[in-house]
């Protein structure tokens, strides 16, 4: 609803950041810094995320190997012998 007599001021501007001086020279220095922080972060996540893939595999294979441990170290009479089978050869196959 419009008042009478009042009129709307207009929005201001947004203003240029400072370091940001765009034109024919292209960015300027704070944002190719941001731009650079941005190419080394996603370096760095990409690498993480290798490693923890990595991580990953390594512990399923610990359980593999605590799984026929567990089963070796079992006395005779309660050890399944096709079950250490199947394990190892699951083992030898992964190898």
């Amino acid at each position: 609803m419009k008042l009478p007599g009042r009129k709307r001021k207009p929005a201001p501007r947004p203003s240029a950041q400072p370091g940001a001086q765009p034109g024919p020279k292209g960015p300027g220095p704070r944002v190719r810094k941001l731009e650079d922080e941005v190419a080394t972060m996603r370096r760095k996540i990409a690498a993480l995320e290798q490693e923890v893939q990595e991580t990953r595999q390594l512990n399923k294979r610990l359980a593999e190997i605590t799984d026929v441990v567990a089963e070796v170290l079992l006395p005779a009479e309660q050890r399944d012998e096709e079950r250490l089978r199947a394990i190892l050869q699951k083992y030898d196959a992964a190898l």
